[in-house]
């Protein structure tokens, strides 16, 4: 069996991002080795058994923290992989396979998909974002974050910068608050009365260059689905334990 094709960009180091419903569906963890090796179109990851010889034609790497793993040089060499390509990704038999994305593809994409939205409910004053979520705009946990609003009224969240006369659209709140070390964050009272969020209040985050963008969700619709896949999601990852 197949899984649903997911799309990852080789970066400038040569790695890829392993997704996380890929990892859970073949029981591979951060920090886990893994066998990389080719089989005709394919890359084949797979779980590494140490009491298994390895073939000159297979590689050893180490998913790091953040779920990557780096694709070796030879590797890319031979499929043609360069920094920013495609690769498209699947699980089959419980190993993770890829290959470079079809030319066709490529050229018929004008840009890349936009990143689904992460959302996250208010649990007391404080919302959970993630370590990659946080990455992708230059954050990361114990850092000092300000708020503002954008001209949608929505709130935004940016680096703590003394900037004085820095032209902007963004109204500053003079609200200011610090990412703990697990990656929570504190909603300010004022930002919480201002915009009628409570603890259980649903919010839809966009990442926007270096900033990260709080949407209140009120549509009943839009909660019942988030709500529908966060279980899905909680279910995968039980089964898969």
């Amino acid at each position: 069996m197949r899984t649903k094709k997911e799309e990852c960009i080789i970066d400038e180091m040569g790695r890829v991002f392993l997704p996380s419903l890929f990892m859970q569906l073949t029981k591979l963890e951060t920090n886990d080795k893994v066998f990389l090796r080719s089989c005709d179109d394919w890359i084949i990851i797979d779980h590494h058994d140490e009491n298994v010889p390895v073939p000159s034609h297979i590689f050893i790497r180490t998913i790091d923290h953040m779920s990557r793993i780096v694709i070796p040089k030879s590797l890319r060499d031979d499929y043609e992989l360069k920094p920013f390509d495609y690769v498209e990704l699947y699980v089959v038999e419980q190993q993770i396979v890829m290959k470079k994305r079809d030319e066709k593809s490529i050229a018929l994409s004008q840009k890349p998909a936009a990143p689904p939205p992460y959302y996250a409910t208010l649990t007391g004053r404080q919302i959970q974002l993630t370590s990659e979520l946080l990455t992708s705009v230059e954050l990361d946990a114990n850092m000092e974050v300000q708020f503002f609003i954008n001209q949608e009224n929505n709130i935004v969240i940016q680096k703590y910068e003394m900037s004085f006369g820095k032209k902007t659209t963004l109204t500053f709140t003079a609200q200011s608050r610090k990412i703990d070390d697990r990656f929570r964050l504190t909603i300010p009272k004022k930002l919480r009365d201002d915009f009628s969020i409570h603890s259980g209040t649903m919010l839809k985050i966009k990442k926007s260059n270096k900033q990260l963008i709080l949407e209140k969700v009120e549509n009943e619709k839009e909660i019942s689905s988030v709500l529908s896949q966060q279980i899905d999601a909680a279910i995968v990852e039980k089964l898969s334990k």
